[in-house]
């Protein structure tokens, strides 16, 4: 099974409803769990959030959750990242620029399982408020 492909819902939550004036700076960051599906040494749950922020510091989140093989979880986070910002406005040459030039690692990304993540909530517990990092994941509610 593909992990690229999402399942379930995808739960957007926005305070505006597209990006005004990209030009003027975006910053884009995301944070995922993962775990084992079953046992299996190769199939894994991803639950991913991508998190934009645009100049006047209004937040354009989305969360997905995804099934299947591990070693796809890089390109599927990068793959989200990448719709994440076409839906939010983004013009598709900016937001190739934008992405080359973030990494894709677990290191700083990876937050603890939490199993009351689920249902039609942004939140990673399992509430409706999204959490922000910075230095660390600082919360914001809408």
């Amino acid at each position: 099974m593909s992990l690229k492909r999402s399942v379930g819902n995808t739960i957007i939550q926005n305070q505006r409803s597209r990006i005004e004036n990209p030009l003027e700076g975006i910053e884009i960051d995301y944070y995922f769990m993962a775990s084992r599906v079953g046992g299996s040494k190769t199939e894994i749950s991803l639950k991913l959030w991508t998190i934009i922020v645009d100049a006047q510091g209004y937040v354009y989140a989305m969360h997905t959750k995804h099934m299947g093989h591990f070693e796809e979880w890089e390109t599927t986070i990068h793959n989200r990242m990448h719709e994440h910002l076409l839906i939010a406005g983004v013009d598709p040459l900016m937001t190739k620029r934008l992405l080359t030039d973030i990494e894709i690692k677990k290191d700083g990304h990876l937050i603890k399982w939490d199993t009351r993540c689920g249902g039609d909530y942004i939140g990673i517990d399992g509430s409706n408020n999204l959490y922000i990092r910075k230095n660390r994941f600082t919360y914001v509610q809408f």
